[in-house]
């Protein structure tokens, strides 16, 4: 009977090695992205006018028949690259996409203002940040370890929104951003925020980073940023189409097994 007994233990311990050698060999790993790497110096900015990405000869999208040169590139950061575009009109040089930026100033208002947040540093105390004009979109391809999961970003307004929403907004006006995820160029799913909310006697306009979960979105190798408002007239907007964000944070499963 004894000898039987350990013959049952040792069975027992064995499936149970087997059992564990057979889990999943896999490891959850975080990736925070920030600007602090982005070479600026203090109160400066980067957008795309050191003329860096590819220069293309196209018709300006807003109409008329003389052709424009828009230079089309970025920035990376990890596994990230940020999109750009920059055009060098003498008299009206204009950007969109994202920005670099280590501005703060929280009391000018207006245009000349665009690259500033309405706070005093970057996300958690940081020098660094970025500003998003118009639209954009970030790019994270899959590597060997497979695609990444968008977990989460920290944002708010730029002082030129912000100023301008304080002075300009009433009652049920509101401004948000929208955040859609891609995999292989199949849309995954939609988040948005709202920068700015009057409705039902709200007077919400974000002045303070704000940690916006993300996860819904899920895996995804491209995320747009893209507005919506109140504040149109014949489809175009009248109020600033900025947003400040910073410390995105990506997930991604690890294989362990060598």
């Amino acid at each position: 009977m004894k000898m039987k007994k350990n013959n049952l233990i040792f069975a027992v311990l064995a499936f149970a090695l087997v059992f564990v050698s057979c889990g999943p060999e896999t490891n959850l790993q975080t990736t925070v992205i920030d600007f602090e790497n982005v070479a600026l110096n203090s109160e400066s900015v980067w957008n795309g006018s050191d003329l860096t990405g590819k220069a293309v000869r196209e018709l300006p999208s807003w109409g008329g028949t003389d052709s424009i040169t828009n230079y089309y590139g970025g920035f990376s950061v990890g596994i990230i690259n940020f999109e750009n575009s920059y055009i060098p009109d003498p008299y009206y040089p204009s950007w969109s996409g994202f920005s670099a930026s280590s501005k703060t100033d929280t009391i000018t208002e207006g245009f000349e203002n665009q690259y500033s947040v309405m706070n005093s540093s970057g996300a958690l105390g940081s020098t660094k940040f970025s500003v998003i004009y118009n639209s954009a979109s970030l790019n994270c391809p899959a590597d060997i370890n497979g695609n990444f999961e968008i977990k989460s970003l920290m944002l708010t307004n730029s002082t030129y929104a912000y100023l301008y929403m304080k002075k300009a907004f009433i009652a049920d006006s509101w401004f948000k951003v929208i955040f859609t995820g891609y995999l292989k160029n199949s849309k995954k799913n939609e988040v948005e925020y709202y920068l700015s909310d009057f409705r039902k006697g709200k007077s919400f306009i974000s002045k303070t980073w704000t940690k916006l979960d993300l996860s819904s979105l899920g895996k995804v190798d491209k995320v747009t940023i893209s507005f919506d408002s109140t504040d149109k007239a014949g489809g175009w907007f009248n109020n600033p189409t900025y947003v400040c964000i910073d410390n995105i944070e990506f997930n991604q499963t690890i294989s362990t097994k060598e």
